[in-house]
Order: structure tokens, then sequence, then C-alpha cells
């Protein structure tokens, strides 16, 4: 590789790993062809011009948004930044094979609603999750039933073909957790209203408080950690709606911030804004009940249940 910075601005650093998703190897060939134009003080207009493409391309490409012939702008657009290196040049045709995958809601067909599209797309390749949930058990750790549940309560109009989809690409992202290679670790925190809040029947909940028990009795209880907020936090550390922060382990990929409203959501990326709610997120984790504690939690809650039942 010739040119300034050469060795800082190898991608060679990042592997591609088909685990990680689509879209985290589309994110990290952006953001590593934009640091390569920055740093020879070019604009993306004067590279798309001397590459031979448009600038809303070039945008797009260093955005991590899917462009027609990725790898062959890429490996342009390096060659413009000064970089001769076959190895280098073939790597990042690698990772812009394996961004044009499918991402992982792909899989579930046009059932998923848009707006969260980026954070399935993006969770994957986390190193670390954290998920502050006020009304329901995080996506993650429900069961089939709950999630159609609340699917339907939310979208009463939904096809329910279109809502089972949506119910097993909720559910089926636990998989991401018993993964041998790179798998993420998540700190969770619900609200302690949401094991008295009814979801349909009430065998609905019972059972969804049974699977939280089994999960944490499960080799899964060293990547998962679920606390429980006290009723007794009140307003102090109330927020009104679900957070999702996500942390990479690759510096070429920032932190990523998923913000969800009634219908629909708002993602947040990089520092500033995104420092602000992990940061609002450890301090509801450090207020809520010790994870330790949430087992004995769920099982008291549990038999509650049963006495009810009685």
């Amino acid at each position: 590789m010739t040119g300034q910075h050469g060795e800082n601005r190898s991608i060679r650093g990042f592997a591609p790993r088909p685990h990680l998703g689509a879209a985290a190897h589309r994110r990290a060939l952006g953001e590593h062809l934009r640091r390569c134009r920055t740093g020879i003080g070019m604009t993306g207009k004067a590279a798309a011009r001397h590459i031979g493409t448009s600038g809303p391309t070039v945008s797009r490409l260093e955005k991590g948004e899917r462009t027609e012939s990725a790898g062959q702008h890429a490996t342009a657009l390096l060659r413009l930044c000064g970089v001769t290196d076959h190895q280098e040049l073939f790597h990042a045709q690698l990772i812009a094979a394996q961004g044009e995958e499918p991402d992982a809601w792909e899989a579930y067909g046009n059932s998923i609603a848009r707006w969260v599209q980026p954070l399935l797309a993006l969770e994957p390749a986390a190193q670390r999750i954290m998920a502050y949930e006020p009304q329901l058990v995080p996506g993650w750790l429900q069961t089939s039933e709950y999630a159609q549940l609340v699917i339907r309560a939310g979208f009463p109009d939904l096809p329910q073909a279109d809502v089972e989809a949506r119910a097993r690409a909720r559910t089926n992202r636990l998989s991401m957790f018993h993964r041998d290679q790179d798998p993420p670790a998540m700190v969770a925190i619900m609200d302690e209203d949401v094991l008295r809040r009814p979801v349909g029947s009430p065998g609905v909940l019972y059972r969804q408080i049974q699977h939280l028990i089994q999960l944490l009795k499960s080799d899964l209880r060293h990547r998962i950690s679920l606390h429980v907020a006290p009723l007794s936090m009140g307003m102090t550390g109330a927020v009104g709606h679900p957070i999702v922060h996500l942390r990479f382990a690759d510096a070429l990929l920032s932190d990523f911030v998923y913000l969800e409203q009634s219908e629909g959501a708002r993602c947040v990326e990089g520092e500033g804004e995104a420092e602000r709610y992990l940061s609002r997120i450890t301090t509801l984790s450090g207020m809520a009940n010790p994870a330790a504690l949430t087992l004995t939690q769920l099982e008291d809650r549990l038999d509650e249940l049963d006495t009810g039942r009685q």
C-alpha cells in the first residue's frame, strides 16, 4: 500500500464473518472508504467523478447502504486513495461480496416492518446489547405465543401469516447467544409491571415466566443479564419507550441506538447522542434490582400465579 497513513487505512483488521450479517460488512467497508477518502482530503463528489460514478453512489457506499457494483466501486476508490496492495484490494472485495448477501430480516420476507429492519440487520454483529423495555418482556426473550399476542395487539389488521413471521423473527434472535463464534452479551432491563401485565389468557404470562426461568438456568445465564426495575423506582428512572444500544467489537462499526415508538422507530448512530442513551440505560440498570436477584423474583411471581390458579 502507498500513500499517506497507509497502514492506518488497512481493512484487513476486519475479517469477513458471515454470522455477523451483511449489514455489518457493508458498514465496515463504508466507514473504511470514508476514512481513506477524507484522509487524502477529497470530497465525495470529487471522488465519484474520478472513479466514474455519482456522488450519491459514493455517499450510499460510505454509509453502508446497498449499491450496485459495490466491490468495483470500493476498489476503485481505494486505488484513488493510494492503495496498491493486491491483498488489501482483494480483502475489500471479499467484504463487499459478503455485504451483498441478504440481511437477517430478509428471511422473513416483506412481513418485517421497515423501521425494525436496521436493528435486525445489525444486531448479529454486536459485541454487547443493552436494552430497556418498560412495557413488555424484551423481544429476544419472548415466547412465540407471547410475541404473537403482543404483535396482534399493536397491529390488529395485520394478516396472521405476517404476525407469525414477525414473531419468528423476534424469538429466533435468541439463537445469536448460542453461537460458538462471537456470541453477543446482553444486559436487559424490564419494569416490574411486565410480570403482572396480562397478555392474553393467564397461562400465556405463566409460560412466559417459565421460559425466562429456564433461560436464566441455562448456559445462557453467562451471556444474558436480566434486571427487573422495581415499582419503587417511580418516576426517577422513567423512560416511556424501549431503547436498544448496540456496541461492536470492530472499530469500523460505530454504536447504534434503536428507539422504538408505537408505529415506528428512530435510529441513532455514532458518538454524542448514542452515548447519551447508553448512559441512560446504564443508569437504569444501576437503579434496577441486581441481575442476581431476578431468578428468585421470577420464581416468586410464578408461585403467586400458581396460588391464584388454585
